[in-house]
């Protein structure tokens, strides 16, 4: 249906509604009128009538002393001839009312009324207490025809005695009526009427009945979230099914189906995965229920407990009248808030489905669901699905997503909807990219690539294996998926390497290149920092290092392995073994990791050899000889860089790594600049000697010849 059809129904829809609110308003006036002609027979008959607030006169004592006249008023309106009249019109217009009900009913579209009846199971009679107490809701005269009828002007609204009276409820069911006043009846249970609070010292008979604002719309036909619970509710996002969430959803109706229809409706607990995991399933259980999903989120209900019991009473009006399961995660509550809330929840009637890590202990009938984030077969039919419900075609890049980034079915569907740009496809990786870095970014340091190819000088061996890593990572999706691999391989995914090598040799600048290569985020992690002391520590900031980078893939570049990694040593305490356990765990992480994880280290010969059996790749990083010195040299100044007489076989004698050559030419730069002058011999030689003083080094003069007086 098009929007512009879907508008004319819901105009059509609303003007039926209130013709429909209009014969019952129309009904209650005539309840009204056929109540009137009694009254004012018992008041002719008192001549004091019009002096009741200061005077209670002998007629009216009489009255009041013969108690009930349900049946006496019931009598006079089977034989006055003007009731019996209104008596016809009353039936008249309850025939008319049922007739509306049941032609909306036909078309698919029920009064909101009838609904709302339907939905709280109200008996005909809680149905006509509500529409008294709607009255002047509905009909603002009404008020003051209340005041009247009552004979009380300081009484203009409805009130549990009024209600019997105008509804005409003979003595002899009277006390099963009044029932429906009870705090635990469908009219209060359910918050569509409560008891005004100023009415408190009063008979309870003569309290106001009140009509919540959030009911009285929807009887208008507007059905939306009761303000009072915004940020407690809040609609859960639309989900993407797999396959295997399809029959888990399929488990959830059965389960429901198969539940008596008196019998108190139970709990769904999703357990494991991540939070978006079980979130997302939620909802396509939901979705195949015919329910709408609401999250409830149990930090923002007050800490009050009499002012939680009344929020939770609203939130579970809002699960009837929204057609709703409510979604309800236990994660980031504390153990004794978890138990509290669980407490709470299971007198909440609604449908409610829990996710939490471990099995959720409430009172209530649970299914127990265990819940497993999407696999990588999972994951390509997600991405297939949120593709083509966008308008794009997958043309086979879907493979490559997939072996890259870890997604859940939340993350795919926020990701595809994110890209607006052209071309799609860079459009899309930039995208997932940006999905999946920022919890990454509180925990590691970015590093944003520059260097490519062309930039790093390596002789052939680790320059091939660079390669080779570079070549790994592009073709998992072939080779994992296309080519079966990955189903034989539960773990031992990840890419692993070691670059070993003195510093400056050109390990970062090598994670550089791959990265850059790849078009992946680059985080560098220094591991000294990593390290504790304390048992257990760098175990768990490992784990907040790998559950961040997890989703994304990222290349983990991990400083100064040799801070972790050094010879096992033999168990002599516990602090022995858990050093162990420690190394072990990042090695397993690094093996299960889908993305690149790069350990570097200057001491390779610290590191333990059972350790580096356990990696995929070991490059040595040798130190450069005089002829990749030269090219290292060749390559430190920019094109842009304006240069003069630069002598690189010279330069090339200075004995240092490629990191300390690019430290040269950049400070050589700024001595020039600040003399106004190109980039020279003498402006190299003089940083050169910076850069030695920094090592503690003694710089070669002689080896310079004509340099050797710049050197000084």
């Amino acid at each position: 249906m098009s929007a512009a059809s879907q508008l004319d129904a819901l105009s059509q829809w609303k003007q039926a509604n209130g013709e429909y609110l209009a014969v019952e308003v129309a009904r209650l006036r005539a309840l009204m009128r056929r109540r009137a002609l009694w009254l004012r027979r018992q008041w002719s008959h008192d001549t004091a009538q019009d002096h009741t607030a200061w005077k209670i006169s002998e007629a009216q004592a009489d009255w009041l002393l013969a108690g009930t006249d349900r049946d006496d008023a019931a009598a006079f309106y089977a034989s006055d001839p003007a009731a019996i009249l209104l008596g016809d019109s009353i039936a008249g217009l309850e025939g008319r009312a049922e007739e509306m009900r049941r032609a909306m009913r036909a078309q698919g579209a029920p009064a909101a009324f009838d609904t709302l009846a339907h939905l709280f199971g109200l008996t005909a009679f809680e149905r006509d207490v509500l529409l008294v107490a709607l009255g002047p809701e509905l009909d603002p005269p009404l008020e003051r025809l209340y005041a009247y009828l009552q004979d009380d002007l300081t009484r203009p609204y409805a009130t549990p005695h009024f209600a019997l009276e105008l509804l005409a409820v003979p003595d002899a069911g009277a006390s099963s009526a009044r029932e429906s006043f009870l705090p635990e009846a469908a009219l209060r249970r359910n918050r569509l009427l409560r008891v005004e609070e100023g009415q408190q010292s009063g008979p309870f008979g003569g309290r106001a009945l009140r009509v919540d604002e959030r009911v009285l719309n929807f009887v208008l036909g507007a059905n939306q979230l009761d303000d009072r619970l915004a940020g407690v509710m809040e609609p859960a996002p639309s989900a993407l099914a797999s396959a295997s969430s399809r029959e888990i959803a399929g488990r959830v109706l059965h389960r429901v189906r198969s539940t008596p229809q008196q019998a108190p409706l139970g709990a769904i607990n999703l357990v494991g995965a991540s939070e978006s995991s079980r979130r997302n399933l939620a909802r396509a259980s939901s979705d195949v229920l015919g329910l709408n999903l609401y999250c409830l989120n149990p930090q923002s209900l007050p800490a009050v407990s009499a002012q939680r019991r009344e929020m939770l009473a609203l939130v579970e009006r809002e699960a009837v009248l929204l057609q709703a399961a409510l979604y309800i995660d236990l994660e980031g509550l504390r153990a004794e808030e978890r138990s509290q809330v669980a407490q709470e929840l299971d007198h909440v009637r609604a449908l409610l489905v829990i996710g939490s890590s471990a099995q959720w202990s409430g009172e209530r009938d649970t299914l127990t669901i265990p819940v497993a984030n999407p696999d990588s077969r999972e994951q390509a039919e997600l991405w297939e699905q949120a593709l083509r419900a966008a308008g794009f075609t997958p043309n086979g890049h879907v493979d490559k997503l997939v072996q890259q980034f870890d997604f859940t079915a939340a993350h795919i569907a926020r990701t595809v909807a994110s890209v607006h740009e052209e071309p799609f496809e860079e459009a899309l990786w930039r995208a997932c990219e940006r999905h999946a870095a920022p919890k990454l970014d509180e925990l590691a340091r970015r590093i944003v690539p520059v260097y490519e190819w062309d930039d790093i000088v390596l002789p052939p061996e680790p320059l091939r294996q660079l390669e080779e890593i570079a070549a790994q990572v592009a073709n998992r999706a072939q080779v994992y998926g296309a080519w079966g691999f990955g189903a034989k391989l539960n773990r031992g995914r990840g890419i692993s390497a070691l670059f070993a090598g003195p510093s400056g040799t050109g390990k970062t600048m090598a994670a550089e290149v791959l990265a850059r290569h790849l078009s992946l985020d680059l985080y560098r992690i220094d591991l000294a920092g990593v390290v504790s002391k304390y048992i257990g520590e760098t175990e768990k900031n490992l784990r907040a290092v790998f559950d961040a980078a997890e989703r994304g893939g990222a290349i983990l570049f991990f400083d100064e392995a040799d801070a972790l990694f050094g010879k096992r040593s033999e168990v002599k305490d516990s602090h022995d073994r858990y050093a162990n356990i420690e190394v072990n765990y990042l090695l397993q992480r690094m093996e299960d990791y889908r993305g690149l994880a790069i350990l570097a280290t200057n001491r390779k010969s610290a590191l333990d050899s059972a350790f580096l059996r356990r990696l995929r790749f070991l490059v040595d990083f040798p130190f450069p000889d005089a002829a990749h010195r030269r090219r290292i040299w060749e390559t430190a100044f920019p094109k842009q860089a304006e240069t003069s007489g630069l002598d690189f076989a010279a330069l090339a004698r200075l004995d240092l790594a490629g990191g300390h050559i690019r430290n040269i030419a950049l400070g050589a730069a700024f001595l020039a600049a600040d003399e106004g002058e190109a980039i020279g011999m003498p402006h190299l030689l003089r940083a050169a000697r910076r850069e030695y003083g920094k090592l503690d080094r003694i710089v070669p003069e002689a080896e310079f010849g004509p340099y050797a007086m710049v050197m000084r």
